[in-house]
């Protein structure tokens, strides 16, 4: 029977970074992780793409930070040369609409407003003779260069080795949260499938599952699950060179992946209950080929050569709050917190996500600073497409 500072629930990306941080500021952390591996559930299904293109102060602060985290990863864990997989070849986002390409630009200045000097406002003859993929529909992008994807999976393991190196976390693999304990109003552990293991402390990052966690402690969390796939689609046709391209208008995306490329659409489905294997719909390729190909259409000759065996498709599940950012803090149960309600940005703002829990763990911020918190008074906003 161990006794830590903080136990964390959930290891993926976001479990993996808070428990980096934790140990980074003196706490004795464990991390429960109920599969064989980090990274392996909600995280593996991402396609993984981090930009610094935001004009909303609070993404912006998660996104910029989370992103030097991850330029400077070796440095800033400790494990020199480790790599994480970035491709920085940029994150395109087109219009085929005048009021599209009008609010791309209009975007692009708040983007500026807000620090990010190096993102491009480009007329539709300047994207397409830039990025000569796109459809003669497109009437204006934006683009930024150092945007861009990484391997989630060596990111969280990277920062699981610096935990443990670091000589205050370590890593439960295999091993199943069972039950929080709590005494009157304060936690006191969490009863695992190893034992029990005890705690002031508990950090539920454990993703789709996370409200179901509150639920268990009293707890109500104001998220929505939603069924999010991609397509992987093995073809030489992709340009390996290419960035991130989103489809402003519809949100449909694809960006290159090693033998191939990832493509996505962000449909309309009706909400689920939390799940451990998500199905996909067979015909999702065909859906997001088509889809893509509305501004790149390239991918029309792509879908004439296809064969079944070339595409596949996978699912995770998106943590949808109603004003579209993430839940952090310490709820109602003293020594309850939560990171989750990543509403699809967890892979690129986990990094800064996981800095700010800890900092509201020591006292560093307060709840009062806490943008993020559990009972803040949540506006109903805009779908955020991708």
């Amino acid at each position: 029977m161990e006794t830590f500072d903080l136990i964390i629930i959930g290891g993926g990306i976001l479990g993996s970074a808070t428990m980096f941080y934790a140990a980074r500021a003196g706490l004795k952390t464990a991390l429960l992780e109920q599969r064989n591996s980090l990274a392996a559930h909600t995280t593996a299904q991402a396609v993984s793409c981090f930009r610094k293109q935001w004009a909303e102060p609070d993404f912006f602060y998660l996104m910029k930070n989370s992103i030097e985290a991850y330029e400077n990863f070796g440095a800033l864990t400790g494990l020199g040369a480790y790599e994480i997989g970035i491709h920085q070849q940029g994150w395109l986002f087109a219009s085929a609409t005048a009021k599209g390409a009008a609010r791309l630009q209009a975007w692009q200045r708040s983007q500026r407003a807000l620090g990010v000097d190096d993102s491009e406002f480009l007329d539709g003859a300047a994207a397409r003779k830039r990025f000569p993929f796109l459809s003669e529909q497109v009437t204006g992008a934006t683009f930024r260069a150092r945007d861009g994807w990484l391997s989630p999976y060596e990111a969280a393991s990277g920062f699981a080795r610096a935990a443990e190196m670091n000589g205050k976390g370590k890593l439960f693999l295999e091993t199943r949260a069972l039950q929080i304990t709590l005494h009157g109003e304060n936690v006191g552990g969490v009863e695992t499938t190893r034992g029990a293991l005890f705690a002031p402390r508990v950090a539920i990052c454990a993703g789709p599952h996370s409200a179901q966690w509150g639920a268990r402690c009293g707890v109500s969390l104001p998220i929505t699950l939603l069924r999010r796939q991609r397509a992987f689609v093995a073809t030489r046709a992709a340009p390996a060179a290419a960035p991130m391209v989103a489809d402003d208008d519809t949100g449909a995306y694809w960006r290159p992946e090693t033998g191939g490329a990832f493509l996505g659409w962000a449909q309309d489905e009706p909400a689920q209950p939390p799940l451990d294997n998500v199905p996909a719909d067979p015909d999702f390729g065909a859906i997001a080929l088509d889809a893509c190909a509305r501004l790149s259409p390239f991918w029309l000759d792509v879908a004439a050569r296809l064969r079944k065996s070339d595409v596949s498709v996978a699912a995770g599940q998106y943590s949808i709050t109603p004003d579209s950012k993430p839940l952090i803090g310490e709820s109602a149960v003293r020594g309850l917190y939560f990171l989750t309600g990543d509403n699809g940005f967890g892979i690129e703002a986990a990094p800064q996500a996981a800095r700010h829990l800890i900092q509201l763990v020591t006292g560093e911020l307060t709840e009062q600073q806490n943008p993020f918190r559990l009972d803040r008074p949540m506006v109903q906003t805009q779908k955020l497409i991708l």
